[in-house]
């Protein structure tokens, strides 16, 4: 891999450039570049899921989940074979909704797709003094993440599988407080004994070298997003001159 070196900055509005492209809607794109860079920043490999994600974006319309089932703070989105770059948002929305309230609630994405960019709108969203609990099967494991409020990293754990659920599918608990949804939810966070954890340090560590040395990114990927971001400068101009000759 050849890599270069780029500011954040410059790589978040390259990739809301990229993602409008792509035919986002304005919110899309700048939470879709929030996610890719969050996860980049803090060591969870996020230019590398970007890329192999990249290809199925650019020849496939974006669509959001429909919501399919709601029942007293339990909620199930089809998120229609897309990406959580897409669909992400929406979840974390539905869940904070009710958990501004002083409700608990259960959100279910099934059929979606690079569930670990859901990190970063977890952390936004526990900023309004919330607390959310997610998990999903990775490959033959399970990931959980644990955000409490108003924290600014989360608690991400890898456990063997106690129960055969869905590949493709993502949990969200929302409440109040962590230990009361570790109580509230507790017969869906049967998991088997823990593999390992991703320490909070190291994520610190990655992000303060991104900071201060640049955040090192893959010269096909970077080439890629310049292409996306073509799109969006063409279409611009030709817009323009369009409107001049109105």
């Amino acid at each position: 891999m050849i890599a270069m070196k780029v500011s954040k900055n410059e790589l978040t509005a390259s990739l809301r450039k990229a993602f409008e492209s792509l035919g986002f809607q304005p919110g899309d794109y700048y939470d879709a570049a929030d996610m890719v860079v969050w996860l980049g920043t803090h060591g969870f490999d996020g230019f590398d899921r970007l890329l192999s994600v990249l290809n199925y974006l650019n020849t496939t319309s974006p669509s959001h989940a429909d919501l399919i089932e709601e029942k007293e703070g339990n909620f199930v989105l089809d998120g229609n074979e897309t990406s959580i770059l897409l669909c992400g948002s929406e979840a974390v929305d539905l869940a904070r909704s009710y958990a501004i309230q002083g409700s608990s609630a259960r959100v279910e994405v099934i059929n979606c797709y690079n569930r670990t960019f859901i990190l970063q709108r977890l952390i936004k969203a526990a900023q309004r003094d919330l607390a959310f609990l997610a998990y999903w099967r990775q490959q033959d494991y399970c990931i959980k993440v644990t955000v409490s409020p108003r924290a600014k990293l989360p608690v991400y754990q890898t456990f063997m599988l106690n129960e055969q659920f869905d590949p493709q599918m993502l949990r969200i608990f929302s409440g109040t407080n962590v230990a009361q949804l570790e109580a509230e939810y507790a017969e869906h966070l049967q998991m088997g004994a823990m593999i390992d954890d991703y320490p909070m340090e190291m994520m610190k560590a990655c992000y303060i070298d991104s900071l201060d040395q640049g955040i090192e990114i893959d010269v096909t990927l970077w080439n890629t997003l310049d292409d996306l971001v073509s799109r969006v400068l063409v279409q611009s101009t030709e817009e323009s001159r369009a409107g001049a000759g109105d």
